[in-house]
């Protein structure tokens, strides 16, 4: 009966350390898209899209740790801001955990 309660309790804390893992490694990978993208983005004459494309396709490239993911890129003349957002994948059966980051730059000017 002493093993069934303490193991009950491992099991959950063993459960709850993989899932903290698994939020901040959806946290990085969102982290580096948005600075993929913004980097894209900011460049002096860069192609409409480019923040997005760069974004999403670093999220291709990084792996199955954030779904859901959508890339959001506000763009004005002086500032480029790119938001991913998406969920971190979860091993507790019932809870969700959505991921939001955001990095911005400057637009290059000429000089």
């Amino acid at each position: 009966m002493e093993f069934a309660i303490v193991a009950s309790a491992m099991i959950v804390l063993t459960f709850t350390v993989v899932q903290v893992g698994l939020y901040f490694y959806a946290r990085s990978m969102a982290l580096g898209a948005a600075t993929q993208g913004a980097n894209a983005g900011r460049g002096y004459n860069a192609p409409d899209g480019s923040a997005q494309s760069t974004a999403l396709s670093f999220l291709d490239q990084a792996g199955d740790g954030l779904t859901n993911q959508r890339v959001t890129v506000t763009r004005t003349g002086q500032d480029v801001r790119v938001t991913v957002t998406g969920t971190a994948i979860s091993v507790l059966p019932g809870v969700s955990f959505t991921v939001s980051q955001s990095a911005h730059g400057s637009v290059e000017q000429p000089s």
